[in-house]
């Protein structure tokens, strides 16, 4: 990869610090707690709604518990007469009517970095959610508010994308032998570290791609848990049959300087893997160090964490799984006879059973023999390797940027990596990540400690938190109990109640402007106030339409069309006006992030990927040309060739208006930069807006977005360009809320934006419609 992982990993640690308390902030699922009532009778009511840019509407079942009384058996009065005592009718307890759902017209960030001031307006009703840290958590949880409590627990059962692991460099023996890093694997004491160190906050993981991502696959994978008695068992047999000698390594655990947890844990690895036989000690280094030492493979054995940039598992794969090596040519053959194997490459390098295929690798050529298992279809992957590109990457190894992190020079995985940045056939794809993840599993070049687990945290009040894995919960799609507590905030002479949500937490973004903010705050402002081209519904993983209505591949992976929604219009709050939303627009926001490339930038997600000079706006007429030859789209797991607009709205099932296409030009083929369009990196904005008085100028210089390049004199790549200052305090709003007031470590006010692309959700889920 090309991008500048100095900045990308000092950006990611910074945000891996605070993780243990903001991972548990936002999202959640609502409590409702009842007293002890007489029997129930349920009633159940489908709802169907339609997400922000989907076009296929999304049914909720909501259930109603009605209270009845159940009368008691009658009994006979003894008479002189056999006359029975009339049965009385029973009088049912009257429905409840359901809890109006009330909107969030305003959300505001209150800043508070004293961690106990945090805490007391939490529990004094000010804050519907607040940032505790999580060894807080047990003192906090259940208070009592105004009738309602405060939900702050540990979800095990809803991993997250953030990991911890430990990287064992291995090009230094004895991390060089498979068998020795086994060893080290079961050496491990798991459970102490998950339960004692990381306080329950993670779960086990097993390899590269944790749980929850695309990709993610548990088939034929080595659980490594700690024994102690295998481990011994493994070395010793080395030392049997190899005459190995664990008494002359000595393994250096580093880790950054004041991490506590980290310092258990090297702890531990020095306990346990010196009864093994090695000499084991630690090494602590300030954090511009240790980073050097690890970009530079000045390490045997690094104490680390991950969070995504996007959710696509090539996000893990090539920075940690990826060989270093480089191809001439990658091709793949689905459902291939077992007799036909050899067809396409001259030897079998490896064959991986998936839980769907069996994925065969091997160099391009003819007369390989295959003696694998039959009993699933054969995909063949065929390479020829540019041993010119590899062995430079191989003898200036730079970590994540010309090899993955352990430095392991592997081919095989490296094909399986490089491949599923190719394959347009998403079931094909999934068996070449599988591939690819249970072969990193079986080699264990990297020690996977957990995965974080998700926290549930917020008053008892708010219902609907969701969780994404990448993104932030969308506040107009959470809402309150019509009795929510009343408080007032101290700001701006704001009460907390139903219709503001209040988040009390600490920080403060970087700033507001895509082509800066590389950091969980500022991002999660983003995806309140803008729209991007692709989105997620809530917790669920398949890219859809924002922004953009519908999306399509050149065959060759090297072309991507997005059809941009017509009607769209940013809001600016300052100056009370409104710009209308383009495909122009669309290509400027996402060239200007890399004409600015600004330091610590999320920036090299588009640098890397798209040649932004190279890319253009087409109309719909001239898109219809293009598609004449043949375009791939893909949504929803499925996968259809198209040959004109039409057939392209109809797969995605869109009939609105359109606003123009946008062709990015991709420098190899990269299926994953789907997901890189749902990040703050891609938030989408109005030119106009952007250049001011010098908009119609650009447009026309640029001959209207067919030669962006001619923009380069309206930006300059700096934090002193004028859209930059225009911009990081001040953005206008594509989204459901607009930033309506800030005031620098004190407060964010957001307020919902009348202009709104997607308002008619909000009459469908709470009957509201905006006044503008």
């Amino acid at each position: 990869m090309g991008f500048n992982i100095r900045d990308a990993i000092s950006k990611t640690m910074v945000a891996i610090i605070i993780a243990v308390i903001i991972i548990a902030i936002l999202g959640g699922v609502a409590a409702y707690f009842a007293t002890r009532a007489p029997p129930t009778v349920v009633k159940t009511v489908v709802v169907t709604t339609t997400a922000p840019g989907a076009t296929t509407p999304v049914t909720t079942v909501v259930t109603t518990v009605v209270t009845t009384t159940v009368p008691a058996s009658p009994t006979p009065t003894p008479t002189p007469t056999p006359t029975p005592t009339p049965t009385p009718t029973p009088t049912p307890t009257p429905t409840p009517k359901p809890k109006k759902k009330i909107l969030h017209k305003q959300v505001l960030y209150i800043i508070s970095n004293e961690e106990m001031t945090r805490i007391q307006m939490y529990k004094a009703g000010v804050a519907d959610i607040a940032a505790v840290t999580p060894a807080r958590w047990k003192d906090v949880n259940n208070t009592p508010v105004d009738g309602f409590k405060l939900r702050l627990v540990i979800r095990k059962d809803k991993p997250r994308l953030t990991i911890q692991y430990v990287v064992l460099n291995t090009m230094k023996a004895p991390f060089n032998i498979t068998e020795v890093r086994k060893a080290l694997a079961y050496a491990v004491p798991y459970d102490t570290i998950i339960e004692h160190i990381f306080g329950g906050l993670y779960t086990r993981l097993y390899t590269i791609v944790p749980k929850g991502m695309p990709g993610w696959t548990d088939y034929n994978i080595i659980h490594y848990e700690f024994n102690l008695t295998k481990a011994m068992e493994i070395i010793e047999k080395l030392r049997k049959e190899k005459g190995f000698d664990p008494s002359k390594y000595t393994i250096v655990v580093s880790y950054n300087l004041g991490n506590t947890a980290r310092a258990q844990i090297a702890a531990l690895l020095q306990n346990y893997w010196s009864r093994l036989g090695f000499k084991v000690v630690v090494e602590t280094y300030s954090w511009p160090e240790f980073l050097r030492k690890v970009d530079h493979f000045d390490f045997d054995v690094a104490l680390i964490g991950w969070i995504p940039d996007y959710l696509d598992p090539d996000n893990y794969l090539m920075p940690f799984a990826w060989g270093g090596a480089e191809f001439k040519e990658l091709k793949w053959y689905k459902n291939v006879a077992p007799a036909d194997v050899g067809k396409y490459i001259s030897k079998v390098d490896a064959w991986i059973d998936t839980e769907k295929f069996i994925v065969v690798v091997g160099p391009k050529g003819s007369g390989a023999s295959y003696t694998g298992p039959t009993n699933k279809p054969i995909i063949v992957l065929s390479y020829v390797l540019d041993e010119e590109k590899t062995k430079h990457n191989w003898e200036h190894p730079l970590s994540m940027v010309t090899i993955g992190a352990p430095g392991w020079k592997d081919i095989v995985i490296s094909a399986l990596c490089k491949a599923s940045r190719m394959i347009l056939d998403p079931e094909t794809r999934e068996a070449i990540v599988n591939a690819a993840v249970i072969r990193f599993n079986h080699y264990v070049p990297m020690i996977m400690l957990g995965q974080a687990v998700t926290g549930e945290n917020y008053g008892t009040w708010v219902y609907g938190m969701y969780y994404p894995l990448t993104t932030f919960a969308r506040y107009d799609l959470v809402w309150e109990d019509p009795d929510a507590p009343v408080i007032d905030t101290g700001v701006l002479g704001i009460k907390n109640g139903p219709e503001t949500m209040v988040i009390v937490t600490f920080g403060w973004p970087d700033t507001i402007d895509p082509a800066k903010t590389y950091e969980t705050f500022g991002w999660e402002i983003l995806w309140e106030t803008t729209s991007k081209l692709v989105t997620y519904w809530k917790e669920d993983t398949t890219p859809i339409p924002e922004l953009a209505v519908a999306w399509a591949f050149s065959k060759d992976a090297t072309e991507l069309y997005f059809v941009i929604r017509g009607g769209v219009v940013a809001y600016d709050p300052w100056n009370d006006k409104t710009y209308p939303v383009d495909a122009t627009d669309v290509l400027f926001c996402i060239w200007r992030i890399a004409r600015l490339n600004l330091p610590g930038s999320g920036s090299w997600m588009i640098t890397d990927f798209i040649d932004v000079n190279a890319s253009k706006v087409l109309t719909e007429e001239e898109f219809d040309e293009v598609a004449k030859k043949g375009l791939i789209a893909m949504y929803k797991g499925r996968e259809k060739e198209i040959h004109s607009l039409k057939e392209l709205l109809d797969f995605f099932g869109y009939e609105g208006k359109t606003a123009g296409v946008v062709m990015f030009k991709l420098y190899f083929p990269y299926v994953p930069i789907i997901h890189v369009f749902a990040t703050g990196v891609t938030s989408i904005m109005a030119m106009e807006y952007m250049l001011g008085d010098k908009y119609e100028e650009a447009l026309k210089a640029s001959n209207y977005g067919k030669n962006p390049a001619a923009w380069a004199k309206y930006v300059i790549p700096s934090e002193d360009d004028p859209s930059h200052k225009k911009v990081r305090w001040h953005p206008i709003s594509t989204g459901p809320y607009y930033v309506a007031d800030i005031k620098e470590g004190s407060y964010i006010l957001l307020k919902l934006n009348p202009y709104y692309w997607n308002a008619t959700l909000w009459e469908e889920l709470y009957g509201y419609k905006p006044s503008k």
